[in-house]
């Protein structure tokens, strides 16, 4: 990946429906048979993504995902593909809006080098002076900085977790806001907190009780999702979920802590 110093309007802020699903390999493979043709490769088509969380000693910002509330925030560092320090990473809060019938992300982030990071959380360098030498004196994403370093000194937040997973993305072709992700092979860790050490860890089954729906798709769109697509997912009786990794992972490693 290649991330863009200064940002688009579209980059800084991202608010958009999202829907999870749990499938198996072969419902994967039966879906994009059906809808391929009605899709295009997304600029990060197959990437590991990595995500560095940022939390409290506490997890409270993952006890927050767990209980659901209708608004609820996560902090985190995020690369597609091993970075290295020069590179640059997207640094995002990213919260989730529940209005009853929708569940609306909106997504708040910063590009900045790897390093920059490392000098703001480790060191404890200006994140604004920071954002404004990676954006080039950019107002918005200075505003993002100021709000990232809000919550990071409001909840005393630190790197606790890395999630890695092998993600493909599409898009749709007639409508740029259609996006489509399938992420396989999900994984962790709680030490080797830094990102460019690479993308191991242990890996994590999302659903325990059947193995099989390892794979996680969500769906996320900047209007209602278009109609052909829903035809397809109810034909295959494929149906949303409630899931986050960051919240499911955090619960194994609790539940094993207490044992």
């Amino acid at each position: 990946m290649k991330a863009k110093a200064v940002l688009t309007a579209s980059d800084r802020t991202i608010a958009r429906v999202e829907e999870k699903y749990l499938i198996t390999k072969q419902e994967k493979s039966a879906l994009m048979k059906a809808v391929s043709k009605r899709l295009a490769h997304d600029e990060y088509y197959k990437e590991e993504v990595l995500s560095l969380y940022l939390d409290t000693d506490n997890f409270d910002l993952a006890i927050k995902t767990i209980d659901r509330p209708n608004f609820r925030e996560k902090v985190r560092v995020r690369s597609y593909n091993v970075p290295t320090k020069s590179k640059e990473v997207f640094f995002e809060v990213k919260t989730k809006l529940n209005t009853g019938k929708k569940k609306i992300g909106n997504k708040r982030r910063l590009v900045m080098p790897l390093k920059d990071f490392y000098a703001y959380i480790d060191k404890g360098q200006d994140l604004v002076k920071i954002a404004e030498k990676a954006s080039g004196g950019d107002i918005q994403q200075m505003q993002v900085a100021r709000e990232l370093d809000y919550l990071v000194k409001y909840f005393g937040l630190k790197p606790k977790l890395i999630i890695v997973s092998d993600r493909t993305a599409f898009r749709g072709k007639d409508d740029r806001g259609f996006r489509l992700t399938f992420d396989e092979n999900l994984r962790f860790r709680l030490n080797k907190l830094k990102l460019e050490k690479g993308g191991e860890g242990e890996k994590y089954f999302p659903n325990t009780s059947d193995p099989k729906h390892s794979i996680i798709m969500e769906v996320k769109t900047m209007h209602a999702m278009p109609p052909w697509f829903v035809e397809e997912l109810s034909r295959l009786h494929i149906y949303p979920v409630r899931f986050s990794k960051y919240g499911k992972i955090y619960q194994l490693i609790n539940e094993r802590n207490k044992k």
